[in-house]
């Protein structure tokens, strides 16, 4: 395992030369081709997620996550932008895209990809592994088998933007003989799910999705960080002066892609709306049939009364 990393961590230092000065995922170990580019994302939302990644191919790669373990997050390069906030999440789409659904494990607010920086930036190498490691635990609910990670940042100084890798992880179900029961892989998969679907959506910005962060100073506060948060106050949280337009856990890009109708709220997902109106013309179509099939049937009677007389 030890060569796997430092053999990666010198094909990463090659590509990041040749990509820019900016900040990336160290580990968990990324897609080989997230290192094309460690630029942020678009904020059109023309490369989410993932910074566009379409390959979601491991080549070899797999991070091990057993369930109850703790795993550690650390980045590489030296435009670090004063820090900022970030967050863990995780989808089971093994090739996620705009529908997507990312529940996060865990935020950290402020001190984010890098603790205590007195400058602007660490650096200016593409290269440098930044000094902190960030601690998480994989929750003991976390469904079993091949998912993605993302990695999300939005940093302290720089321009309205934010910063996305991700990872092939395989979730497994707790080892040996001290394995709590609540990790046990026997767990009913109902409980299982009910709590993956009660962890908080990723928090999106800059990506086109009509929130924006104002980047005066304040890191980032997620609306919605989970159970498993860490705060660093190092960062001030300037909540007036946080965001721009429309901020919140459901303003999501993928809600916004979907057809909508006139009137409609924005962001509300209009697939409900769709399968109504696809139901009320199918019922109209049904009383029409019904309709016709009924005055032929009468139109019938009628001229076989008139023959008898």
């Amino acid at each position: 395992m030890a060569n796997i990393i430092i053999q990666w961590t010198t094909v990463a230092a090659a590509l990041v030369m040749q990509a820019g000065a900016h900040t990336l995922m160290q580990n968990p170990i990324p897609f080989p081709s997230q290192l094309k580019s460690n630029g942020p994302m678009n904020k059109d939302g023309s490369n989410w997620p993932c910074s566009g990644e379409t390959e979601f191919d491991p080549n070899g790669i797999m991070n091990i996550w057993d369930r109850g373990s703790t795993q550690h997050l650390q980045a590489m390069g030296g435009a670090s932008h004063g820090g900022g906030s970030c967050q863990i999440s995780v989808t089971y789409d093994l090739k996620p895209t705009v529908e997507s659904t990312w529940r996060v494990i865990h935020s950290i607010q402020g001190g984010c990809p890098i603790r205590n920086l007195t400058d602007t930036n660490y650096g200016d190498s593409a290269t440098t592994v930044l000094p902190d490691v960030f601690n998480f635990t994989i929750p003991d609910w976390l469904p079993l088998g091949r998912a993605v990670m993302a990695w999300t940042w939005y940093g302290r100084w720089s321009v309205p933007e934010m910063f996305m890798n991700c990872a092939p992880i395989m979730v497994l179900g707790g080892r040996g003989p001290n394995t709590p029961a609540s990790l046990d892989i026997s767990r009913d998969d109902t409980e299982l799910m009910a709590a993956w679907n009660r962890a908080p959506l990723m928090f999106e910005a800059n990506n086109g999705n009509g929130c924006w962060t104002a980047n005066k100073g304040s890191c980032v506060e997620f609306p919605e960080p989970g159970e498993s948060l860490e705060i660093n106050a190092e960062c001030p949280i300037d909540r007036e002066n946080m965001f721009t337009g429309t901020c919140g856990p459901r303003q999501r890009l993928a809600e916004l892609r979907r057809p909508s109708f006139d009137g409609l709220p924005s962001g509300m997902s209009q697939r409900p709306f769709l399968s109504m109106f696809f139901i009320m013309v199918a019922g109209l179509l049904c009383a029409a049939v019904v309709a016709v099939v009924l005055r032929r049937k009468r139109s019938g009677h009628v001229y076989k009364r008139i023959s008898q007389i």
